[in-house]
């Protein structure tokens, strides 16, 4: 049976919530602060921020910017 358009919205944010936990785990390891990372991917502080704490659409190319950066890889896995 197929989601509501509520509950998948929900789903999208704790999906993002997730992966902005993920982003920054990575990213205290690898011992980068928000703006060394924003530096070295050309983008705002402030968008690290919000891709971080959930806040932003993050796309299929700053996934891929924060694998090359952070030498992470992201992975999709099928359930």
């Amino acid at each position: 049976m197929p989601l509501d358009f509520t509950a998948s919205e929900s789903l999208i944010k704790d999906y993002r919530l997730k992966l902005g936990d993920k982003i920054r785990q990575v990213r205290e390891e690898r011992g980068y602060s928000q703006e060394q990372l924003a530096g070295m991917m050309d983008i705002n502080r402030t968008t690290i921020s919000k891709i971080e704490n959930g806040k932003f659409s993050i796309t299929v190319d700053y996934l891929v910017r924060f694998s090359i950066f952070l030498d992470f890889e992201f992975k999709v896995i099928e359930r």
